[in-house]
Parts: C-alpha cells; sequence; structure tokens
C-alpha cells in the first residue's frame, strides 16, 4: 500500500526485458506507470458456466460526506482525488453505482496488486477445508521442505498469513529498488524465481510477535497451496474459486518465468468480479447455492484476537501511518471499532471493501499515486458510502 511499486520498475527497465506489449496504452497516465497491463506472463482463470447474477436497475451516482483530519470530505471528490478508474457499489447482489474513468469499462481487467492476497488467503482457507493442508499450526516447511534452510523454517501458516513470519523483509518505500517487493519483482523479470528469493530470506525476529507488511509471506502461502494440492495456483483458484463463485469474465493470474505464480498480486479481474469476490465474503463463503470457501474461514480471516495485529497497533513505530487505520486477519485489512468491516488492499488504490453490517460491497480500482496518504481515509469514504447505500 505505502508508494509505488510500478514507478520504480521504468519503462526502459521493462522494454529491455521485451516484456511491455507494443500495444500497451497507458491511458492518462504516462510511462512508466502502466499499472493494470501485465509485465509478465499470466495463466488464464476462465469464468464460470453460471455467472453469479448482478442485479442491474437504474443507477445513480452515490456520494456521502465525512470527515477526515479535521475536513468535511465528499466521497465525489475521494474518486477524483485518488485516481480512480474504475468503481461500483453493490448492496447484496444489486448494482447501485457503476463508473469508469479514463477509457476504462466493465470489460477492462485491472490489475489486483496487493488485493490479491486476499484472494491466496480463501485458497488456502479452501485447502483446509478440503484436507490438503491439516492445519494451519502446521510449519510452512510440512508442505515446502525447500524453505528448511531459509528464515521460514519452522514458521507456521497462521504466522505467515498474519503477515509475521519474523522474516528480513522492508516493504516500506516502493520507490526503493532494493527493498520489498519492488526489489523481489525486479528481480523476477529479470529472471530470478521466486522460490529462490523466497529460499534466500533471513529470519530478524521471533514467529507470531509483530506485524511487518512483506510480500514474500503470501508468496509463500501461494507455495504452500501448489504444494500441498499438487495443483499450480492459478488452476486452484481457477477450481475451486473462481468459476465456483460465478465470475463471469475470464481473468489472469501472473507468474515468473519459471511457471510459479505471483501470488502476493496480480490477479487480472473486472470491476464486476472483484465485486463477486467480495460478495463471496458478505455472503460468509457461499455462491450458487454452496459453500465455496469456508464459513468459519471467512470469520477467522476477517477477525482478530492478537494485540499486535489490532487496529492502531500495527505500526507502533510510526504512529501516523496509514496502516495504524486498520487492523489485520488472514491477508485482510480490518477495520476499527464494531463495525465489522474489513477491505483487501492493493497499491496504487485498489479496493475491495466489505460491510457486513450494512450489506455493502464496494471496488475501487485506480491509478493513485498518492495511494499511501489515502489508504487511512479510504475507509472513512467508504464507510459513509456504505451508511447512505445502506438507508
Amino acid at each position: 500500500m505505502k508508494r509505488t511499486l510500478i514507478v520504480a520498475v521504468s519503462a526502459a527497465v521493462l522494454s529491455g526485458l521485451g516484456i511491455v506489449p507494443a500495444h500497451a496504452q497507458p491511458g492518462a497516465l504516462p510511462l512508466p506507470l502502466l499499472p493494470h497491463i501485465p509485465f509478465y506472463r499470466t495463466d488464464p482463470l476462465a469464468a464460470s458456466d453460471r455467472p453469479e447474477p448482478l442485479i442491474t436497475g437504474e443507477l445513480r451516482e452515490l456520494d456521502a460526506t465525512y470527515v477526515h483530519q479535521g475536513q468535511t470530505r465528499t466521497v465525489r471528490d475521494f474518486l477524483r482525488r485518488s485516481s480512480t478508474r474504475g468503481f461500483l457499489v453493490l448492496r447484496d447482489n444489486q448494482i447501485l453505482d457503476e463508473r469508469y474513468f479514463a477509457g476504462y469499462s466493465a470489460t477492462s481487467l485491472f490489475n489486483s496488486w496487493s488485493v490479491g492476497k486476499s484472494i491466496t488467503s480463501a485458497a488456502v482457507g479452501v485447502a483446509v477445508a478440503e484436507g490438503r493442508i491439516a492445519s494451519i499450526d502446521d510449519p510452512v516447511t510440512t508442505y515446502v521442505p525447500e524453505l528448511a534452510r531459509s528464515g521460514y523454517a519452522g514458521v507456521s501458516i497462521r504466522d505467515v498469513l498474519h503477515m509475521a513470519s519474523g522474516t528480513v523483509y522492508d516493504e516500506t518505500d516502493y520507490a526503493d529498488p532494493t527493498k520489498g517487493s519492488t526489489a523481489t519483482t525486479l528481480r523476477m523479470v529479470a529472471g530470478t524465481s521466486l522460490p529462490d528469493q523466497a529460499r534466500a530470506i533471513q529470519r530478524e525476529r521471533p514467529a507470531g510477535t509483530a506485524w511487518n507488511y512483506d510480500s514474500m509471506d503470501t508468496f509463500v502461502l501461494g507455495w504452500v497451496v501448489t504444494k500441498a494440492t499438487g495443483l499450480p495456483l492459478a488452476d486452484y483458484v481457477r477450481e475451486r474459486i473462481w468459476r465456483p463463485a460465478g465470475m463471469q469474465s475470464a481473468g489472469l493470474l501472473g507468474k515468473d518465468y519459471q511457471g510459479n505464480a505471483i501470488s502476493y498480486c496480480c490477479y487480472h479481474a473486472t470491476v464486476r468480479d472483484f465485486a463477486r469476490f467480495g460478495l463471496l465474503y458478505l455472503r460468509h463463503g457461499e455462491a450458487g447455492g454452496r459453500q465455496v470457501v469456508p464459513r468459519v474461514w471467512v470469520q477467522d480471516s476477517t477477525h482478530t484476537v492478537e494485540p499486535y495485529l489490532r487496529p492502531g497497533g500495527l505500526r507502533p513505530d510510526k504512529p501516523e501511518a496509514a496502516e495504524n487505520a486498520y487492523g489485520y486477519g488472514y491477508q485482510w485489512w480490518l477495520g476499527d471499532g464494531d463495525r465489522g468491516d474489513y477491505t483487501a488492499v492493493g497499491i496504487l488504490g485498489q479496493f475491495i471493501y466489505v460491510a457486513p453490517r450494512s450489506g455493502i460491497v464496494i471496488v475501487k480500482t485506480s491509478e493513485d499515486l498518492n495511494s499511501e496518504e489515502h489508504m487511512g481515509e479510504a475507509l472513512h469514504a467508504f464507510r459513509a458510502l456504505a451508511d447512505a447505500a445502506a438507508k
């Protein structure tokens, strides 16, 4: 969520590696920012034979006011300031508001960025329900022995889900090409596989003691699913989540040049299908009359009892950090207070926000160069809009 990953990946680097499509059109943004165009190989996520119906009636542009940092603001202005490209509000399965900007449309595929972490988490939950993963208290090395000499040795799946692996990973500055997922992604496109990078990770603190946002943790979760099920992550997500949840359009999942899923990001889908994923969680994991994601997994993913994961405490070293507006579950960001709301969040302003009390799902895709600044504000804007839309 902080600054921008792609800004650090220059057009020259990508072009030199032959990974920017010649036909790529960045729309309203100048190069090197191509936030929704894959610059890596992809696997398909086939559409469902029975799409989950979304009811479209008379749409209207919803708006609401809220107070943030002592100022009264409007959702309409927030959408403008945060470079929104796709926006949708659901009340249960009824579309109340749907808008697109800068040439995008309802058929456009948007990059999930780290919103995809929540999808990968769902795959872990399904693998647990199927008995492929015996327990999330198992060490990740039970399923991925290749990590036995890494900092992940002995670390439980639960701690990795909580971004509390204790491994060395600094994702505080996406503009620095030597750190965090920027470095991981640059090394990936230059040919170093994600498993090789995971094997090189070291430990700096005991697992399960502190939150540290770490995209490599989510790659490891995807690797665990692959090893536990014997299926590539894209295949498993397609057959256990994407199609059963009723996704109407074919999507994509990025992979490195050795075929390993980039499970910390890079699910490409339409705004409506991201909304269907939010609706799946709003409905406690049910879609099409069946339990797709275990109900208990949805509950456990979107709540926490760990003090260091509660809202306001994620970054004790930096009280003013936007992350402190939230708590953290199993790869979901948790709202504060008693609303029970939660959101998937991706860099450059991608969101799937779920408000169970109001029965509302909000999807926002963006090309927001100030997404770190706007991350905390988004919770206020979405809550105000959910309250207004629920009436």
